[in-house]
């Protein structure tokens, strides 16, 4: 019987997205962090403009680059003992990207978590004030009036 299962480390190797060389490897990780404060700034925009179908719709592209970015920054955990070699300069780059990404991508979280509180309490004020209303307006099903058409009620 032929085992037809790839080798884990051949699967491994297929899926490798980071390059090889530590220079370049290190610029590609460096491309992906600025695509997503790109994301970011965009989702930031949206959010001041209070866009929220334009912020919806980028959440398909900031799902895929953020696929890709996780799978880079993975590999290159994987791999950092070969990156300890690289000029400083451009690991100071890639330090201050991913910096940024974490600010911009906390200040968006804020933006949001606030305006979810806000249509939280917006909701829950609606609900009291229908919860009032009907208690203002309730209607027995048993008595309602009776037909104009004939009188009878029927």
């Amino acid at each position: 019987m032929v085992n037809q299962t790839p080798h884990n480390s051949q699967q491994k190797n297929d899926a490798t997205i980071l390059p090889r060389e530590r220079v370049m490897a290190i610029n590609v990780l460096l491309k992906s962090t600025q695509n997503l404060i790109d994301i970011a700034e965009r989702e930031a925009q949206f959010l001041a403009q209070n866009d929220m179908m334009n912020f919806y719709i980028l959440q398909d592209e900031k799902a895929h680059i953020t696929n890709r970015y996780e799978k880079l920054s993975s590999e290159f955990r994987e791999r950092i003992v070969e990156f300890r070699g690289v000029d400083r300069s451009i690991l100071e780059r890639l330090e201050k990207a991913q910096i940024m990404l974490g600010e911009k991508t906390a200040e968006n979280n804020v933006i949001v978590a606030s305006m979810h509180d806000r249509a939280k309490q917006k909701t829950q004020s609606s609900l009291v004030t229908v919860q009032a209303l009907a208690q203002q307006y309730q209607v027995n099903i048993d008595e309602q009036p009776a037909s104009k058409h004939n009188g009878k009620g029927v």
